[in-house]
């Protein structure tokens, strides 16, 4: 059988799942993989498209602002108040950081039949000169440490291809929380983790066909 594809982020959100709502999850987002109809997948693309923007520009907010009108006027349901809440936490993130956005590059990481396609959504130097390699979660139920820490490790071992030197960084934008992998991480029993969470997405992406 041919490997499975998805994004880092896909599969972040399947770790982060209970177990009752795994299947559903990977039902979903075989269904918007799978889609001809680029609506399906692009639920959050303008505002994430903004916060990149965003990065570079003197005004962040009104680069937020811009996608929020835009989805008063055009938007689906719900689209409006959801990039309401993203704007509400990234702006006073981003303008902590005072970072300016920088390219990133794109990888590829494997488990078993699971290939997990790795593209920080904002690449961000500080005027230190240090860099972080930033993964935007958008979605409404809060993202926690032990999820994020799914994706960062999975950034930790491609950061050499997306943005060398960078530090990985997830950022729960509604709430304007970054998360960073803690030294005092396990990181045997993470790749364990990931390990048998990767083969689980395998078994449920391909029951749900």
């Amino acid at each position: 059988m041919e490997p499975i594809s998805v994004t880092a982020l896909s599969f972040t959100e399947y770790a982060m799942s209970g177990q009752r709502g795994r299947i559903s999850i990977v039902s979903d987002q075989r269904r918007i993989y799978l889609s001809s109809e680029q609506w399906v997948a692009g639920f959050y693309n303008p505002v994430r498209d903004a916060m990149r923007r965003a990065a570079n520009s003197p005004d962040p907010a009104a680069e937020l602002e811009k996608a929020v009108v835009a989805a008063h006027e055009h938007g689906r349901s719900g689209q409006a108040r959801a990039f309401e809440e993203v704007r509400e936490g990234f702006v006073p993130w981003l303008r902590s950081t005072r970072a300016t956005g920088v390219p990133t590059g794109a990888a590829r990481w494997q488990a078993g039949d699971l290939v997990l396609r790795v593209r920080p959504h904002l690449g961000l130097i500080a005027p230190d000169g240090s860099r972080a390699a930033v993964m935007v979660y958008v979605k409404e139920a809060p993202l926690t440490q032990e999820a994020a820490n799914v994706a960062l490790r999975v950034m930790q071992q491609t950061i050499a291809d997306v943005l060398p030197g960078a530090t990985p960084l997830v950022l729960d934008a509604r709430r304007g929380r970054a998360f960073r992998m803690s030294r005092r991480t396990n990181l045997a029993k993470l790749d364990a983790l990931i390990a048998a969470e990767a083969a689980g997405y395998v078994v449920h992406w391909r029951m749900s066909a």
